[in-house]
């Protein structure tokens, strides 16, 4: 390193390397009296500078040593600097290399360096250029890449939620201005639905306070008044000396979400019709078969009665059809009822229940302890159905995947929503699984008020626009809570009537 200090030798030490190894030409000059030229000399120049330049004070001093041309009054702009404590471009120099494709142009700027001292800089210009052209590129490519998935690049204030820069897909996607979105007071929280305002602001001020990135999704709407839907990754970006940003993107899922709305329609309206076939195949069951089989067994009965000659293994032979006859009609009946009891047609799901449990406890031989309240509302029968099937699938795991000798079926009604709650005693979940359930949601069942004769009518048939939320089924994104008797709880989401239960056998050890 050469260290330029009158009537000192060169330093070795780990700044003076430090400064010598330094990747661009530099140079640093000590200005002791502002006013008098004289007393300024040439505090250091790295290698690099040296390179370039002859290392003395008199290079600096003089703009046409520095080939910066003869009009740059560089003392001037050293006190300038050195008052104002700001950097300065002085302008762009060519050295001329020894071979013909060699040459150079350096930037070369001078920044404040102390109270008394200043930098001058040299940067490759070329190097400058390329970068600045790479970046470009990686702009454009970035750009095309947000416009081909319909993404958004946005950064915001934390506590306001106001946009400090949008990409222009922006305008594209949802074609409000660009200027908008960074200058109208308020414009996400304006803009998006109602429905979702709150909750994005919640889950901002989470990744604000957790520093850690979420992932959510919301609605907005467009200029023109469509609802978009947008899935969004959000962190906080911290930089030093200026306040924290949440920065993200943004995806237009709309075409996804009208899609899924499509496949629920789609499951729905193919559910509805199983259940509609599996009314008729009932109905034929109980109405044809199960006549047929009771018709044969009454003449049994008559055949054995009036038959006084037949010989008695004849007569043994007659009695153990009949006794076969009557379980087939017990089955028959059993298998009409499974698949749809008229009970919850006729008197709703706190019969139909009680008719199950009591025949799954007779079938199984696990004892199964329904709980419910002596009186129970008359829900929609799309609902009373999915509630039945849930405790349906539910007992049959406890059965299939439990070992539990009991099981325990409670039923709730409340003001604004009813749920049902499956739980056994059996073997564990593992800690995994439990873990990956309690990622899922609440499941909340929307009621709608059915019609009601009139204002009078008693409890039965007022269904007051109640939510219906079980605590206990596996539809879409399990959740699962236990507790220490081995109980475990499920949510899912389900919405209604665009989706029915779609149902899982999953080993776990209560349902």
């Amino acid at each position: 390193m050469r260290m330029m200090r009158q009537g000192h030798p060169p330093f070795g030490s780990p700044l003076e390397e430090l400064f010598d190894k330094f990747p661009r030409a530099v140079a640093l000059l000590e200005l002791d009296d502002p006013n008098d030229v004289s007393t300024w000399k040439l505090a250091a120049i790295n290698s690099l500078a040296s390179r370039l330049f002859e290392p003395s004070i008199e290079t600096f001093l003089s703009s046409a040593r520095l080939r910066l041309g003869s009009l740059v009054d560089l003392p001037s702009l050293y006190r300038e600097i050195m008052s104002k404590r700001h950097s300065r471009m002085l302008g762009i120099v060519e050295i001329r290399g020894s071979a013909p494709y060699d040459d150079r142009l350096y930037m070369v700027s001078a920044f404040p360096a102390g109270a008394r001292r200043v930098g001058i800089l040299f940067e490759d210009a070329h190097s400058i250029i390329a970068g600045r052209s790479a970046r470009a590129l990686a702009e454009r490519q970035l750009a095309q890449t947000c416009e081909f998935i319909g993404a958004i690049l946005w950064r915001a204030e934390p506590e306001t939620l106001q946009f400090t820069y949008v990409s222009p897909d922006a305008q594209a996607i949802l074609g409000y201005w660009l200027e908008r979105w960074t200058g109208e007071t308020n414009f996400w929280k304006k803009h998006l639905f109602p429905d979702d305002r709150e909750r994005v602001a919640g889950i901002c001020q989470k990744i604000l306070r957790e520093r850690r990135r979420r992932d959510f999704e919301f609605r907005m709407i467009s200029v023109h008044g469509q609802i978009l839907w947008f899935h969004a990754a959000a962190e906080v970006a911290e930089r030093p000396g200026r306040q924290p940003e949440l920065v993200g993107v943004m995806n237009d899922i709309t075409d996804l979400k009208r899609a899924e709305e499509r496949i629920r329609a789609l499951t729905s309206r193919l559910m509805h019709l199983q259940d509609d076939e599996r009314r008729h195949i009932s109905r034929e069951l109980h109405d044809s078969l199960g006549q047929y089989l009771t018709s044969i067994k009454i003449n049994l009965g008559l055949v054995k009665r009036e038959s006084t000659s037949i010989e008695e293994r004849h007569r043994a032979l007659l009695a153990e059809s009949s006794e076969t006859l009557e379980r087939c009609v017990q089955e028959v009946r059993s298998v009409s009822y499974l698949l749809h009891p008229p009970l919850l047609d006729e008197l709703g799901l706190r019969a139909a229940l009680r008719w199950y449990t009591d025949g799954f406890a007779e079938r199984s031989g696990i004892r199964v302890n329904l709980d419910a309240p002596p009186e129970f509302s008359r829900l929609p029968e799309a609902m009373e159905l999915a509630l039945f099937r849930i405790a349906q699938e539910s007992l049959t795991n406890v059965q299939r995947h439990s070992q539990s000798d009991a099981a325990w079926v409670t039923l709730s009604e409340y003001e604004d929503r009813a749920d049902i709650r499956i739980t056994d005693s059996g073997v564990s979940v593992p800690a995994e699984i439990i873990e990956q359930i309690k990622q899922g949601k609440s499941a909340v069942f929307p009621l709608q008020r059915a019609g009601t004769k009139d204002k009078g009518e008693d409890r039965k048939s007022r269904i007051a626009g109640k939510r219906l939320e079980t605590t206990d089924l596996r539809i879409d994104h399990a959740a699962s809570e236990t507790n220490g008797a081995g109980e475990a709880r499920r949510a899912e989401g389900w919405e209604f009537p665009a989706a029915r239960p779609r149902r899982r056998r999953v080993s776990r050890r209560s349902t």
